[in-house]
Order: structure tokens, then C-alpha cells, then sequence
């Protein structure tokens, strides 16, 4: 069965980092009883395929105003940060990958 393929980690600290293969089964707690804030983040290293440009498309808006992604709860902590990421600190490669070329 899957559910007995799957082997849990160590237990982590705040800033630990955990990296795995696409291939490999994983999952993430149902519910996040800790004190602080818990974040997994997914990032794709792919070929160019029609769902990543879909995402790119509809992520770029919240990356502009600051806010989560559109896949992501809406927290918004960077709304009002100062010194958070803009589109002018984007390097051609960075436009790229962020989806600017595709938006406009």
C-alpha cells in the first residue's frame, strides 16, 4: 500500500530544509499545530509545459501587490514590506521566469 511507503523525517527546526526527488512520494501534516508559522514550498525544476505558463499567468498579479500566491492562504505578509522584491530588481532571466513576458 502507499500509505506504508511513506517514512517520515527528522523532526525539524525553524529554517530546516528538506529537498527530495519528484519522484518520491511525499506529503506534508494535515494540520500545523505548531507556535510559529509552517510553509512548504514547491519549486519546480521542469520543462516549459502549459500548466507552469497557466500558473504564471495568475500568479503574477499577487507577486506585484505583494500578496501570496493564488495557490497559497491568503496571508499577504509582504503587502506592506519594505524592501520586498519589485519588478525592478527582476534581472531579463528573473522577468522570465516570474511570467512578465507572458502577461504582456
Amino acid at each position: 500500500m502507499l500509505l506504508e511507503a511513506v517514512t517520515p523525517i527528522a523532526h525539524m527546526q525553524a529554517d530546516d530544509a528538506v529537498f527530495w526527488h519528484s519522484d518520491v512520494v511525499h506529503s506534508v501534516e494535515n494540520a500545523h499545530r505548531g507556535n510559529g508559522y509552517s510553509n512548504v514550498m514547491s519549486i519546480s525544476s521542469a520543462p516549459w509545459y502549459a500548466k507552469n505558463e497557466a500558473y504564471l499567468k495568475r500568479q503574477l498579479p499577487s507577486f506585484l501587490r505583494g500578496e501570496s500566491p493564488p495557490d497559497f492562504p491568503a496571508d499577504h505578509f509582504e503587502t506592506d514590506f519594505i524592501g520586498r522584491a519589485q519588478e525592478s530588481d527582476m534581472t531579463p532571466l528573473g522577468r522570465a521566469q516570474l511570467g512578465f513576458d507572458l502577461s504582456r
